[in-house]
């Protein structure tokens, strides 16, 4: 269970409530109130806990401190949130309304931002807290050294403000989905503009000045709906589908097929190859527009897309491209296939391998020598962890080189044996088992799997009559047997490389 940052378990298991208060004006160091709750029950601790944080915040807020004027500090936010809502509100007339996933992420946004202003900044860490405070002094032209005292108050205001930042964008975003012609509908669209101006003179040039073909949006619909009906694509691949065009159409517009060129992949792939690897990870990129959130990224320096997923992403609307070629009449030309990145070598090779020292330190960490028990995993104990998919699945990969799912998904028919050795037969097989590429192959078993007992596992699982190696793995929600020992093994590099 995550515990709030205000509360804390000691060694004893009593629960106990921290609460940072203002330092007085002759000491530098913060001082912190410390309250025993007097309980080992998490709901009771929670329960007070969540009470005097509440009582903390009021006290923050009503004691009166020295320093910068309130009213200040309200107007110089409000006037540098007006000038980004401004920009933020052009961007959305050049570009078109919101798409479906940006509103999502915005409403996420609001969700979080609603919470509260200690669990807000809590949840977000001191590390956000701190360049969100550092983006007001540098806006504002105020100066940190007149503020000191108003931290909380200030990052509280920043909180308030970005509620009504977000809020407005997204009402202006409705009207953008709308015709009222009561009100000019945007700046592109002069009050005094006449129909004529607007319509075409008669329908034969609107026919001609209309679009050729169906939108790329309405295809890929189509393209979507055939490869469901076929089975043609996990779930997790169609998601990638339709992430990759959705970000193709808020970048580049959505046009008729036959109207884009080579400059817009041109433009598309130079963007990816600046666009951060995760947009929702970062909160300074979450919920943006594509191009804002690049921006904002590149002025933070995150991490950007590796070579083989920009080529990815080129591909993924390639074969959008192959696939309406075959169905419309018009010529299709292949504008993504000339584009693609060269790649140095596979797409493995891009990320750094593990160093002799962090292997050693996974391989010795309590999973492999015993630890406390399948909950405490990282813990020195006495329980064998064997006959689990914790202990062999990172065995096998260091010893096979096969992918995660790969391993996740073998059946006890996949290990067999030939002129008396032993191998993994790695296949496809019934619907959930898949193979990246199709690239079935025969793997010998290395002899320090069949030292350290994988053979007798598996024939225990046969005789117990589960068919898959790994009956405990569940499949994900994307199609994948290997979606939460992914995320699992991750956390448990973390404690042990680190």
């Amino acid at each position: 269970m995550r515990l709030p940052a205000y509360l804390f378990k000691s060694r004893h298991g009593i629960f106990y409530f921290r609460w940072p208060i203002a330092n007085p004006p002759a000491r530098r160091e913060r001082r912190t109130v410390r309250l025993s709750l007097g309980t080992r029950c998490p709901k009771e601790a929670g329960a007070l806990a969540r009470y005097l944080a509440f009582c903390g915040s009021n006290i923050e807020q009503s004691v009166p401190v020295t320093g910068m004027d309130h009213s200040v500090i309200r107007t110089k936010l409000h006037e540098y949130l007006r000038t980004t809502l401004a920009r933020a509100k052009a961007y959305r007339e050049q570009h078109g309304p919101l798409s479906p996933d940006n509103r999502t992420r915005i409403e996420d946004t609001l969700s979080l931002l609603t919470e509260g202003n200690r669990e807000y900044w809590d949840l977000l860490g001191a590390e956000y807290a701190q360049e969100e405070l550092n983006k007001f002094f540098e806006k504002t032209g105020l100066r940190r050294e007149d503020c000191r005292e108003q931290t909380a108050v200030i990052l509280d205001e920043i909180r308030k403000g970005q509620i009504g930042y977000w809020k407005a964008l997204l009402a202006h975003s409705e009207t953008l989905e709308v015709y009222d012609f009561t009100e000019p509908q945007s700046s592109a669209l002069s009050a005094n503009s006449s129909p004529s101006a607007i319509l075409p003179a008669n329908n034969e040039n609107a026919a001609s000045a209309g679009p050729s073909g169906p939108l790329l949006s309405e295809l890929f619909t189509q393209r979507r709906a055939e490869a469901e009906r076929a089975n043609e694509w996990s779930p997790k691949a169609l998601d990638d589908y339709q992430k990759w065009t959705n970000l193709f159409i808020e970048l580049q517009g959505d046009r008729p097929i036959v109207e884009y060129k080579k400059s817009d992949v041109r433009e598309f792939k130079t963007l990816l190859q600046s666009m951060p690897s995760n947009l929702r990870k970062y909160p300074e990129t979450r919920g943006l527009p594509a191009r804002e959130a690049i921006d904002a990224a590149i002025a933070k320096g995150r991490p950007i897309l590796s070579n083989s997923t920009v080529n990815k992403a080129l591909s993924r609307l390639q074969a959008t491209w192959t696939w309406a070629a075959k169905q419309l009449d018009e010529d299709v030309v292949d504008i993504f296939g000339p584009m693609k990145l060269p790649n140095k070598g596979s797409a493995r090779n891009e990320a750094d391998p593990f160093s002799k020292t962090q292997l050693q330190t996974i391989f010795k960490s309590p999973i492999f020598t015993g630890c406390k028990s399948t909950r405490f995993r990282t813990e020195h104990g006495p329980t064998d962890m064997s006959a689990t998919d914790w202990y062999w699945l990172p065995l096998l990969g260091l010893w096979t080189g096969a992918r995660l799912n790969e391993l996740c998904q073998i059946r006890t028919a996949d290990i067999d044996e030939e002129d008396g050795i032993p191998f993994l037969h790695i296949r496809e097989g019934k619907e959930t088992q898949r193979v990246k590429g199709h690239k079935k192959r025969i793997v010998p078993l290395h002899p320090e799997l069949i030292r350290l007992g994988f053979v007798r596992f598996v024939q225990a699982q046969r005789s117990a009559g589960h068919d898959r190696v790994f009956p405990a793995l569940e499949l994900g929600t994307k199609g994948y047997y290997s979606d939460k020992p992914s995320k699992d093994f991750t956390r448990h590099l973390r404690v042990r490389t680190h």
